[in-house]
């Protein structure tokens, strides 16, 4: 699966990098605010690639609607993000890695 450079979340390009992440117990992706980029390990394939991608996204979008910096969350807060920000991303994403849930 070819994957795009950047990803458009909430207006902003964020980075994805597909790159070796080491330590003891690896991650499967990181996201870093101040760079806006996502992390992918090079080691991680198939479902499991794409649960990252998309977890990786949701703190993106957290961080980036400024919910994420909340010292505490509320739920409506959580949810409007993911229907506002989140999920429209994702909807772009799969279309532009040409991707069928179906």
């Amino acid at each position: 699966m070819e994957l795009p450079k950047t990803i458009s979340i909430a207006g902003h390009k964020v980075k994805l990098e597909v790159v070796p992440l080491s330590g003891e117990d690896p991650p499967y992706g990181l996201y870093f605010h101040d760079k806006k980029t996502i992390q992918i390990n090079s080691d991680i394939r198939n479902r499991a690639l794409l649960e990252t991608i998309r977890h990786e996204m949701m703190e993106a979008s957290l961080l980036l609607s400024g919910v994420g910096f909340l010292e505490s969350y509320e739920q409506e807060a959580v949810v409007r993000c993911m229907e506002e920000i989140f999920f429209p991303a994702w909807a772009a994403f799969l279309k532009k890695i040409n991707f069928s849930e179906a």
